[in-house]
């Protein structure tokens, strides 16, 4: 069964600019339920703009993926039926040996918003997805982690930002095992080079 069907819920987070923004678009053409999570308010209300005109089957939250107690507050606000599940929400930035600010920063949202977004479904993903191939609940959940290439290939000239999406890579090899019995698809995505606010702040760019 596709993730991309009617009345199918999906949650992104960094779904208000660039890819997430993108993804969005596409599972509402799709008529899904979409759940949009950012930190940044502006970017929200641009997104509102764009896309209540258009469905009134989006539901956009502020809210720091770094944060366990933002997430619980997700999960409050979402709910639990969630078919896909995106964590795409990630910063970068600039920084060296001595910077605490950059390193935590990085590691927190890139890193630490991975995991909290994890913790938070990947035990009802996996309770729905058993149930499912038995007949007996929902079946087409996918769980979506956006990775990079720096996370593979780790070029000189931003540790942190290699170092939070090589993790992530390495958390979405062992979840695609942990849930391979379980009917949940899990992916990481690693796009191409793509012009977003996380390469243009302050300026924000969305796909149009």
């Amino acid at each position: 069964m596709s993730i991309f069907r009617p009345s199918a819920h999906a949650l992104i987070t960094g779904g208000a600019s660039g890819v997430g923004y993108a993804v969005a678009r596409l599972c509402l053409a799709h008529s899904m339920r979409v759940s949009i999570v950012d930190f940044n308010q502006t970017s929200l209300d641009i997104a509102r703009k764009s896309l209540s005109s258009s469905s009134n089957s989006v539901t956009f939250i502020q809210a720091d993926v770094s944060s366990r107690s933002d997430w619980a507050s997700i999960c409050q606000q979402v709910g639990t039926d969630v078919d896909l599940l995106m964590l795409n929400a990630g910063v970068g930035g600039k920084g060296t040996w001595g910077d605490e600010d950059y390193f935590d920063k990085i590691l927190a949202t890139n890193l630490g918003g991975v995991v909290n977004g994890l913790n938070a479904y990947v035990p009802g993903f996996k309770k729905r997805g058993g149930e499912g191939k038995d007949g007996k609940g929902k079946e087409g959940m996918a769980i979506v982690i956006t990775g990079s290439k720096q996370g593979i290939t780790n070029p000189p000239g931003n540790s942190a930002y290699n170092a939070s999406k090589a993790a992530v890579k390495t958390l979405a090899e062992h979840l695609s095992y942990d849930l391979k019995d379980s009917g949940v698809g899990v992916h990481l995505l690693v796009p191409g080079w793509t012009f977003t606010g996380l390469v243009s702040s302050p300026s924000i760019f969305v796909f149009a």
